[in-house]
């Protein structure tokens, strides 16, 4: 069977990962884990190093090992140090709390943690439980359902060459209605500040706030009306700008190319 690994932003001890990783073997993953010693959320794709490890037990796995770091350090500490085998998908989470729309694709530890994947030529999944109820293992058994069943379809049905290896999934909470394939919603966050002393901190907000475009087709849309969601994300567009954008580029350049000249005659 497959080799995953498993990783995510709210530690090892997490019982999202917990849950994730029982799924996942249930099915004859062959599961390692390689995780944040403690919550490391919003930490996007940051790399922290020098880092301690240590092995830990999670139940399921054939190995797991705990990094004081990111998330995204402890999967590459673990694809280029900690696992004796090659894994052919990385599963990130489940997390506890959404991870929807632009603004977290570059905040979230737990989305982090995947595109590292990503760049070392894995698939991955990033998995979300869009609530922050989730305290206990049962809380996150539907989310974690889902997730292995998805790893399974994505193991025997890899992404082609170029397509998005990246997938971002999110669950609401209780059973879903259906799953829909969404894009990416448009979410700067719109979240109040407020100063503490020589301290700056968010004033409370509601989910609502948080996530204000809802328009059709994205994964906050489905969310909200009760779908997980399913959002590819295809980091090589990153590297293939439009047309426009190049044609801006250029003209920026040529100016700045002016400039260099007049610095170069003095």
């Amino acid at each position: 069977m497959e080799t995953v690994l498993v990783t995510n932003d709210d530690g090892i001890s997490a019982p999202g990962l917990r849950a994730l990783v029982a799924a996942l073997a249930s099915r004859g993953f062959r599961v390692y884990v390689s995780a944040p010693r403690r919550p490391s959320s919003s930490y996007g794709k940051a790399l922290l190093y020098p880092a301690t490890y240590g092995e830990a037990r999670v139940d399921g796995a054939l190995r797991a090992w705990w990094v004081d770091s990111t998330p995204a350090a402890a999967v590459l500490a673990a694809l280029g140090l900690l696992l004796p085998e090659r894994p052919q998908l990385v599963v990130s989470g489940i997390n506890r709390g959404p991870n929807m729309g632009v603004e977290d694709l570059f905040t979230s530890g737990t989305i982090g943690a995947a595109v590292e994947a990503v760049l070392h030529g894995l698939p991955a999944i990033a998995v979300s439980l869009a609530t922050d109820a989730g305290h206990s293992v049962d809380d996150y058994r539907v989310a974690a359902e889902l997730a292995a069943d998805l790893a399974g379809l994505v193991a025997s049905n890899p992404p082609p060459p170029g397509a998005a290896g990246l997938l971002v999934v999110n669950v609401p909470e209780g059973v879903p209605r259906g799953v829909k394939a969404t894009r990416l919603a448009w979410n700067d966050y719109r979240i109040p500040l407020r100063a503490e002393g020589a301290s700056i901190a968010p004033r409370r907000h509601g989910f609502r706030e948080r996530y204000w475009d809802t328009r059709p087709g994205s994964d906050v849309e489905a969310v909200l009306s009760g779908y997980a969601s399913v959002t590819p994300v295809c980091l090589a567009g990153l590297s293939e700008p439009p047309r426009e954008a190049l044609e801006w580029a250029s003209e920026l350049a040529r100016g700045l190319e002016g400039h260099l000249q007049s610095l170069a005659r003095h």
